[in-house]
């Protein structure tokens, strides 16, 4: 059931805003989109619970969040760093946020946010209280079993997509026998697949890892794939994706699953019991 006050879900592109509005429904929440234009965010037919913003526009964000009575804020979406770079005429609001943070990297900004919001008294939850669905368990979701030197690939690229989560950097590698051969930075997911499958196409092994930082604040920017991200690699020849137990999101887990068999792809999650569980039953998805 909803707490006191109003949820706003500030709201990117893609499904997980969508996704959000509609569990967040179904606990009884009254929830508002706040729509990121620039994040070519659409309604879907929930207009009338849509307030569309500029991400330039912070006062105006601020301004509305108090007109409505929000009290909580989950922040779902992409929305793309490369506008960090661009011509935007950010409000004054925006560049005293921006002023405040150590570098452009998207978590001092996601911080420097959400301690506006908090000094308001509007608190940034988690990503995880209405996305629980995609977040799925440890274990191999493909028919084919690992040899030796792929599971040894999966646990060196999980542990440098890691690192790099860590340093801001981004939270994708793509490796091939032991050798990091694409790290995603600005350029974003689609990119690095297609970069790393550029160097292994020929071999056709490469694995693509992406993991969330060793402590990640679960407000902002939980690693995302989804059906695309296996369309990407299929095309660029790549082979393997694992992502991270409990820490990142599986847009339609069920599809994403039927396209990476129909395809001959493979998709494991690593847990805390490591590689060892990998090679053991498929993991079945039955409920979703």
């Amino acid at each position: 059931m909803a707490s006191n006050g109003r949820l706003a879900i500030i709201a990117g592109g893609g499904e997980l805003p969508h996704i959000g509005m509609k569990e967040a429904l179904a606990s009884g929440e009254d929830p508002l989109f706040l729509g990121l234009i620039e994040s070519d965010f659409s309604p879907r037919g929930m207009e009338n619970r849509t307030i569309p913003l500029h991400i330039t526009q912070v006062g105006k964000i601020l301004k509305t969040i108090q007109k409505e009575k929000i009290s909580r804020i989950l922040m779902l979406g992409k929305v793309r760093k490369d506008l960090l770079f661009q011509k935007l005429k950010f409000d004054l609001k925006a560049l005293s946020i921006l002023a405040k943070t150590i570098n452009r990297n998207d978590y001092p900004i996601f911080l420097a946010i959400a301690e506006e919001f908090e000094a308001m008294g509007v608190k940034v939850i988690s990503q995880k209280i209405y996305l629980k669905s995609l977040l799925l368990p440890e274990g191999r979701y493909t028919p084919k079993k690992f040899s030796s030197q792929e599971l040894k690939d999966i646990v060196f690229g999980m542990d440098y997509a890691e690192k790099m989560a860590d340093l801001d950097i981004g939270q994708m590698v793509v490796v091939s026998d032991e050798s990091v051969i694409a790290v995603e930075a600005v350029e974003g997911t689609d990119e690095t697949i297609r970069r790393g499958g550029q160097y292994t196409k020929k071999k056709g092994d490469a694995v693509v890892c992406k993991s969330p930082k060793a402590k990640q604040d679960e407000r902002f920017d939980l690693p995302t794939i989804g059906i695309h991200t296996f369309q990407v690699m299929l095309e660029s020849g790549c082979k393997t994706l694992c992502i991270r137990e409990g820490e990142t999101l599986v847009v339609n887990p069920k599809e994403v699953i039927e396209f990476a068999t129909k395809h001959k792809l493979n998709f494991c999650v690593l847990g805390k019991n490591g590689s060892k569980v990998l090679n053991g039953s498929q993991k079945k998805i039955t409920s979703l």
